[in-house]
């Protein structure tokens, strides 16, 4: 069994894995499918992450089938997808239904050992049925997916509500898939026109750079990119009345204060999602044949191309590049 290895920042290896224990109570052992690269994972790379852990294993979207279990939710063959952030349950964030923002959570591929690689042993807390109607393509979605539902439910996009989504990474590209499905007026904004490419099929979506906005203005703008210049420069296109999602992640911005509040405007931010519930909302939206967002999957090559996989996620000219760990690889 082989598994990926980051030894320190840009240090990532292939290598043989060590054989893994026997299963304790409540735990499923997993045989992984993909593994989708993720913005955090090719941070961690770069060693950007200050609360990252050196040496892991990397890796935290995945989707697999059940090789045995302990817990009787899950039996062999069974498709899962599974939740990379632990969440302790006790905390006072935890039982106010806020298991995202637990104080105790750890993340596995950050700061604790991630999913890729062969087999993997999770507890059944962390895991979650995926239903045969929904391609193992698209299964890998769901978590990232899960990122941008949990967001959107913040903010209300409706048919006819003016939306503008700032930057095209994976998130993005995510959030604009699901205003559009929510019948929402979308722009999409991004500095690389490739990303914009990829929206060509949406239909409520038109695309464009940040500088041909002139003086639009929007119900709900929805920050993805995740830089200081991007989150301020969303103030200038928000309405009165109007909300602001946060999903990029920048240390710092400027808020022009008196604008917000004589506005009434909303500004709201939104980490990660609560498991399960996030996980099985995206689900029931890939079950719908009208949403589907798999053509933002780039590329799909075997895990032993990783070097390769890893240059066109930093590249920032590809959407999600995944990881195949079972079967062949599709493209």
């Amino acid at each position: 069994m082989e598994e990926l290895y980051l030894k320190g920042p840009r240090a990532l290896e292939i290598r043989e894995a060590q054989p893994l224990p026997v299963l304790k109570e409540n735990e499923v052992k997993i045989r992984l499918i993909y593994g989708g690269i993720c913005g955090s994972d090719l941070s961690v790379y770069k060693g950007k992450l200050q609360y990252a852990s050196y040496p892991l294993r990397p890796g935290h979207e995945i989707i697999g089938e059940v090789i045995e279990s302990t817990d009787v939710g899950f039996s062999p063959g069974m498709r899962v997808v599974i939740t990379p952030n632990t969440f302790c349950g006790e905390c006072i964030y935890c039982k106010a239904g806020k298991s995202n923002i637990c104080e105790n959570k750890r993340s596995i591929g950050v700061n604790c050992d991630g999913g890729f690689a062969e087999e993997i042993i999770v507890n059944s807390r962390y895991v979650l049925h995926v239903p045969d109607e929904i391609s193992k393509e698209a299964a890998i979605l769901i978590e990232p997916l899960s990122v941008v539902v949990h967001g959107i439910k913040k903010v209300a996009i409706s048919p006819g509500k003016k939306v503008l989504v700032v930057g095209c990474g994976t998130e993005g590209l995510l959030a604009t898939a699901l205003a559009d499905y929510f019948g929402g007026e979308v722009t999409a904004v991004d500095i690389n026109v490739k990303k914009l490419e990829l929206l060509k099929g949406f239909k409520n979506t038109n695309v464009c750079h940040p500088s041909e906005l002139d003086h639009a203005s929007f119900d709900v703008v929805i920050e993805a990119a995740g830089t200081k210049k991007s989150v301020e420069s969303c103030f200038t296109y928000l309405k009165p009345g109007g909300q602001l999602l946060l999903i990029g992640i920048t240390p710092e911005a400027t808020i022009p204060v008196a604008q917000v509040v004589r506005n009434e405007q909303q500004v709201m931010g939104s980490i990660i999602y609560e498991f399960p519930v996030d996980f099985q909302a995206s689900i029931d939206y890939l079950a719908d044949v009208r949403f589907d967002p798999t053509v933002f999957i780039s590329a799909i090559m075997p895990f032993q191309r990783y070097e390769e996989a890893y240059e066109m996620a930093l590249s920032g000219d590809y959407a999600k590049i995944v990881l195949q760990f079972k079967g062949d690889a599709v493209s």
